[in-house]
């Protein structure tokens, strides 16, 4: 122990402070000096606590008094302080609850404070503690003596983060590691030439005209890198970019999809490093937003992935540098409303019951404000009226509030990665992750003061999804795009954008992005990325969009405010969205350059404004512009710079909602299989089932001799002609000629099935197929209660074994209904045979007069009974796969006033109606005037149906807005352009409830209309 500086601080609850408190006097002592011949007098000391216990109990002055003597005997110093657990004296029954929460206890029932003495005390208090434990202990030590070691040892304990631990100064792994065999500055300059070269050819020399710049800014690729790589080199951030390049390699090595977000995607040098897949010249992004010579810490550079193989990504880069190297992010998570009611209740006695229903009615109300909020919130009322009758639930609110925003656990950070040189772990403590993985104890925040390297590798589910579609497509039809490659000005997938039809897509499926299309109607990827970025809570408070859209189609005349500014403002039609315009506009009126103008614009919105807006004014004066000019421009940068969008952030954003509108438009069936699969989106799986049987993709039913471990596409039948309803168009015809088309089907996997074990699934997938159910049975051993759900959900009709012959060897094969192979549709492999673990089928020959139903005894579902079939699926699958979960409200509802979705888009704007559905979506995104407005989706079978609830709503409404899963919804149209319309929500009741006679029926008899039939969804 002879190396290092440290001191080993003996407490009260120490092994020396435990045989103290239980006056074993001589083991104490032995205890003591077997310390201090570990680790030296001078690194050892007793601290002595008084929390001004009952005597004789741990921590009292009698505790402290004993362990002073001893020392004193043993010649080891001895220090004070009050094991400070909160800063507060009002915060120890915080402390106390935490305590509770820790060990899943209710209070009092574990391990707790003795009181409530363990808070942050002036040191005129301390003071008075060490003059009392002196006085106790008489052993020579005086007061004084204390606290002069007790100041000593923190002396000795500071540390200067930058000098002691290297705090503040830049790492990046060793450069073999990243194989950079000469100066950083020559390898990334030869690197990003070479690239230039490759990328642009002979274009490399010509000037790029970049939409939102003006002609004064445009230049060429080669001019653009020179710029940007003198930043970088002057920055000396040079093998900042080579790590992240070769990162980046290491991933595109994996064969995983990936491209950079944010600011970086500004970057040509990124774009060359094949770090982003946006090309910043085509689509004028200015670098100065993600770097410049005025910023002093290292720039952030995120990488989307697929979510589904982030983990091979951590693996492969611990791997490569090391762990001593590399570490994983933490995140210090917080208390939310919901978490702290159930902690809070569990300790202070609340049922199960009690505390679940409480913790339901909290819909995103913040902890701390929630008893200001049973005041003002509808859906609260009935919780005010019980914490009015209870004391315990009145509590209950008081110790929400006080948990409101403390740490509640350390985590995982989903994307953050560390990467130094091999002093990381002098740098930073680590502790296992979840995923077995080192982990720092540091969060983001500590990043940049740190000087570590953060590498955000953020896991997308839709760049999941699209990566199955595109394996899907492979595996059916041969062969697979190159989406990288693929025309961005494709006619077909901007009407499928413009139809509004997006739910699925990337970015653009929520009820207020598919408002705005249908609005804004995109034609290019440059009007995707306004798009994007207009649909951000600062732009839509700032009311940004009406002004766009009414410039954008000629209803207004766009506000350029001065000539010298309309090169900058043209794209988005006089209105500041981008920061991009807002530097450069800065720029240009000020003549400070766009490295200046970033600094100016980070500062709009914040406490530093005043001083921007008089720097702003004496230089644009200084330059010319007169005074009307001034606060025009004053007036649009006060208002937008700080709510603007980073047009980086939304050209990385449009070109996966692109490719994935495209991957709808072409390849629908595969597409909604990749969604099946990853589950991207806002929406829950039964929506996007909707989804599919709207486009007339079959649902195919789970069979064990075609369902596998994932979604799949399969052929239906032979060719025939699909015509989509109402549009005239061929689906699937890519050519748009009418030529016959194949049908696509979509199988669920046996993981959707509840209950079964995964090594069930292996042996039935890997055994597959089966001539009968005995020989399932024989075969993959599943368990009885898999058999019942199997047959339950039609994995066992007579139909799955149709078909199936007996081969040789005994195992199965599928033929099709005229004898050939169908070794397509079978998982894995084309034939069971050459599966690992495939084994021979029990032939059909030896089940004897045992009679088919014993080879086979399940009978087929009864499917004509649609409701129940329906019911049982959403019990064994939680989905609704024969037909939609509306069906089996149907008949009862037949005489009800209803519109269904698919009929809305015919009606006038303010028509009054009634629509009922399944919720499928429920929001209270941030609104211009602070009031809270519910957005509430439901799905009837025939599509998707956007109501907005306001004040009057909401409190009608009451205990119905949150949670109810079926609702029946009174409102009236709003119709927000050709191909858009919503509801204003009037009032909204639970529909089971209603169907069930629970509640009457909110409208009267004569309302009441003759029966009509519904389209059957599914």
């Amino acid at each position: 122990m002879g190396e290092g500086h440290f001191t080993v601080l003996l407490g009260p609850e120490s092994d020396y402070g435990r045989l103290a408190a239980a006056h074993k006097y001589r083991s104490a002592r032995a205890s003591l000096k077997a310390w201090r011949k570990l680790v030296g007098e001078n690194r050892l000391r007793v601290n002595l606590v008084n929390h001004l216990t009952k005597p004789g109990e741990r921590r009292s002055i009698a505790h402290a008094a004993r362990m002073l003597g001893i020392a004193a005997d043993c010649g080891v110093g001895a220090v004070v302080s009050n094991a400070v657990r909160y800063a507060a004296e009002d915060q120890a029954v915080t402390a106390d609850i935490l305590d509770a929460a820790r060990g899943l206890t209710a209070l009092g029932e574990g391990p707790h404070q003795v009181n409530g003495q363990g808070w942050l005390k002036s040191p005129q208090d301390m003071g008075s503690i060490a003059t009392e434990i002196a006085r106790a202990a008489d052993a020579g030590v005086t007061a004084s003596e204390l606290i002069t070691l007790t100041a000593e040892l923190a002396h000795r304990c500071s540390i200067d983060p930058a000098t002691d631990m290297g705090y503040g100064t830049p790492t990046v792994p060793e450069a073999h590691l990243t194989g950079v065999t000469r100066a950083p500055a020559a390898e990334l300059r030869a690197r990003c030439e070479a690239a230039l070269e490759r990328v642009y050819g002979t274009e490399a020399d010509r000037t790029v005209h970049g939409p939102g710049l003006a002609r004064r800014d445009w230049e060429t690729p080669r001019e653009r890198l020179d710029r940007e790589l003198n930043t970088i080199e002057n920055l000396g951030f040079c093998a900042y970019f080579l790590t992240v390049g070769h990162v980046s390699g290491l991933i595109e090595s994996l064969g995983i999809r990936h491209a950079a977000r944010g600011s970086g995607v500004s970057s040509l040098v990124n774009y060359l490093l094949n770090i982003s897949v946006v090309d910043p010249l085509e689509y004028g992004l200015v670098f100065e937003r993600f770097l410049s010579d005025q910023r002093s810490t290292l720039p952030d550079i995120d990488i989307d992935v697929e979510s589904a193989r982030r983990h091979e990504i951590y693996r492969l880069v611990f791997d490569h540098y090391g762990d001593h190297r590399v570490s994983l992010m933490s995140m210090h998570n917080g208390y939310r409303a919901r978490g702290a009611v159930r902690d809070a209740a569990r300790a202070i006695g609340l049922t199960p019951e009690q505390t679940d229903r409480i913790a339901k009615t909290i819909w995103r109300v913040p902890a701390g404000e929630l008893r200001e909020l049973l005041e003002i919130k509808p859906e609260l009322a009935e919780l005010r009226r019980e914490a009015q009758e209870d004391p315990k639930v009145n509590l209950l609110i008081d110790l929400t509030e006080r948990l409101d925003r403390l740490p509640r656990h350390l985590s995982m950070h989903p994307c953050g990665v560390i990467l130094s040189n091999a002093s990381l772990l002098r740098r930073t403590p680590v502790q296992p992750s979840g995923m077995g993985l080192p982990m720092s104890q540091f969060d983001k925040h500590d990043m940049d003061p740190m000087g570590l390297l953060k590498l955000d590798i953020l896991g997308v589910r839709m760049q999941s999804s699209m990566a199955y579609t595109l394996q899907e497509i492979e595996r059916t039809e041969g062969h697979k795009p190159d989406l990288e490659s693929i025309d961005t000005r494709d006619k077909k997938t901007f009407d499928l954008i413009q139809s509004t039809q997006t739910l699925g897509c990337f970015q653009i499926e929520s009820p207020g992005q598919r408002e705005l299309i249908g609005k804004m109607q995109p034609s290019s990827v440059g009007d995707l990325i306004i798009d994007i970025s207009l649909f951000r809570p600062g732009p839509m408070q700032s009311d940004m969009v009406r002004p766009y859209l009414e410039s954008r189609h000629g209803f207004a005349t766009p506000n350029y405010i001065a000539e010298d500014l309309v090169p900058y403002l043209e794209e988005t039609s006089g209105v500041m969205v981008f920061h991009e315009q807002i530097l450069n506009v800065f720029s240009t009126m000020t003549g400070c350059g766009l490295a200046s103008s970033d600094e100016f614009r980070r500062k709009l919105g914040g406490p530093g404004q005043d001083d921007v807006e008089e720097y702003f004014r004496r230089h644009a004066t200084h330059k010319g512009y007169s005074r009307e000019i001034i606060d025009k421009t004053w007036t649009a940068l006060a208002a937008f710079g700080s709510f603007g969008f980073c047009k980086a952030h939304g050209a990385a954003f449009a070109i996966p909602t692109y490719q994935s509108a495209w991957l709808k438009t072409h390849y629908p069936a595969h597409f909604m299989t990749g969604l099946l699969e990853h589950d991207p989106g806002m929406y829950p799986q039964r929506l996007i089932l909707a989804e599919a049987r709207r486009l007339g993709i079959e649902l195919l039913p789970l069979d064990v001799n075609r369902s596998g471990r994932h979604y799949r596409v399969e052929r239906i039948g032979g060719s025939e002609r699909v015509t989509e309803r109402g549009s005239g168009r061929v689906r699937g015809d890519r050519t748009g000629d009418g030529a016959p088309v194949e049908k696509w089907g979509i199988r669920l996997p046996l993981t959707q099935l509840s209950g079964i074990s995964r090594a069930e699934i292996d042996r039935i997938t890997a055994r597959a197929p089966y001539v009968s159910v005995a020989d399932l049975k024989a075969r993959a051993r599943p368990h009885a209660p898999t058999l019942d759900r199997l047959a339950a959900v039609g994995a066992l009709d007579t139909d799955v074994f149709r078909g199936v012959s007996q081969q040789g060897g005994g195992a199965g094969v599928v033929v099709d209904s005229e004898g050939g192979s169908r070794d397509d549709v079978v998982p894995g492999a084309p034939d069971a045979a050459d599966r690992p673990g495939a084994v021979e089928a029990v032939p059909v020959q030896l089940s004897l007069p045992l009679g088919a139903h014993l080879e086979t005894p399940y009978e087929a579902r009864d499917t004509d009974d649609v409701t129940s079939t329906v019911r049982t699926e959403l019990d064994l699958l939680a989905l609704d796969v024969s037909a939609h979960l509306m069906v089996g409200y149907r008949e009862r509802t037949r005489t009800w006033p209803l519109t269904r979705a698919a009929d809305l888009i015919r009606m006038r704007n303010k028509s009054d109606v009634w629509v009922a559905g399944v919720r499928v979506s429920t929001m209270t995104p941030p609104m211009k005037n602070g009031k809270r407005v519910v957005f509430i989706s439901l799905d009837d079978g025939t599509g998707c149906v956007d109501t907005a609830f306001f004040d009057e709503a909401q409190k009608l409404t009451g205990p119905d807005l949150f949670g109810t899963p079926m609702m029946l919804i009174h409102g009236t149209t709003r119709r927000t352009g050709p191909r858009g319309i919503s509801l204003t929500a009037i009032q909204a009741w639970d529909l089971t409830a209603l169907v069930e006679g629970e509640t009457p029926l909110p409208f009267p008899p004569s309302a009441l209309k003759e029966p009509r039939d519904w389209p059957r969804a599914g």
